[in-house]
């Protein structure tokens, strides 16, 4: 008998608003894990705006997701790029095809299915901004499903929305059969709603009310799944640790999810001089309290649950 290939532990870095580090971060955590001996593969899944080669120090990726797309390979780990740290390869983005920004959904189930077949114990997606139903499926797919703000009010707004997003989409997924609770849905995705839906209690009340017990039932067991782990990046004050907290208990109040705030990252003006320098951050010093700091949020969500 021929041993069943191991599907790997899939990570989702993501956050809604652009600029909040979400590279940075994503970038870090297949270091560590790669340094913990783990075969780490990071995927940038920003199709529109592909990074993360630049910030591995990689200037002309030989191959891309295009390529793949394209059918020019068959399987996502022939387009894999060696980077200099042992044990991390990366799957560089489309970013080249501005078409493939938002791709058909064949392409996305290819990618999706690709990555679940990587040759790897672990797969860091870096996410690209916004909130498109492309973005929010690739974080769904993920066993630890990151999200990344920082302490401006516009981040924390959006980190929310972000979260808010993903539980609407999953919703929408859940029910796409259905065509009277979909309905339902789609009403309550607008605040403003005329039943007066505001939080996701009142959804699945109403849900029950209309469709009994059992269906209300199903959709609360399916989001509890949803625990978005939040990480509160670029933090030079004290009081800038409860942009993270604050995302936590929004959440839970508006929609019922519970998340875990895992920590802080502090700035670091030393990754930005490297950044403009185009040097590899891997390369950053190893006393870097930025480089501990991401450290802390490894091993805390490698902790059994």
């Amino acid at each position: 008998m021929t041993e069943e290939k191991k599907i790997p532990v899939i990570w989702a870095v993501g956050g809604g608003k652009g600029g909040v580090g979400k590279s940075i971060i994503g970038t870090f955590i297949a270091f560590w894990l790669s340094r913990m001996g783990k075969k780490t593969v990071l995927v940038d899944t920003d199709l529109g705006g592909a990074n993360v080669h630049t910030l591995m120090g990689i200037k002309n990726p030989p191959r891309s997701l295009n390529d793949f797309l394209a059918k020019k390979y068959s399987s996502l780990n022939d387009i894999c790029i060696d980077s200099e740290v042992n044990g991390l390869r990366l799957i560089t983005g489309a970013g080249e095809i501005l078409s493939l920004a938002n791709p058909k959904f064949a392409q996305k189930i290819k990618i999706m299915k690709g990555i679940l077949k990587l040759d790897a114990d672990q797969v860091i997606l870096d996410l690209g901004a916004g909130s498109s139903y492309n973005t929010l499926d690739f974080f769904l797919m993920a066993e630890k499903k990151l999200v990344v703000v920082t302490p401006q009010p516009t981040s924390i707004q959006n980190a929310y929305s972000f979260i808010r997003g993903a539980v609407y989409r999953r919703l929408s997924q859940l029910t796409s059969r259905d065509p009277s609770i979909s309905a339902l849905i789609q009403t309550a995705m607008n605040p403003k709603n005329e039943l007066q839906m505001r939080t996701i209690k009142e959804l699945c009340q109403v849900i029950e009310d209309l469709e009994g017990a059992e269906a209300s039932k199903e959709i609360k067991k399916d989001l509890g799944k949803i625990r978005p782990i939040i990480v509160t990046n670029m933090v030079r004050e004290p009081s800038d640790k409860n942009a993270g907290k604050i995302v936590q208990l929004v959440a839970e109040k508006y929609l019922t999810i519970r998340s875990e705030n895992f920590g802080t990252v502090v700035y670091d003006r030393q990754i930005e001089q490297m950044i403009s320098e185009m040097t590899p951050l891997v390369r950053i010093s190893q006393s870097s309290e930025f480089f501990g700091c991401v450290y802390d949020i490894v091993i805390k969500a490698l902790e059994p649950n």
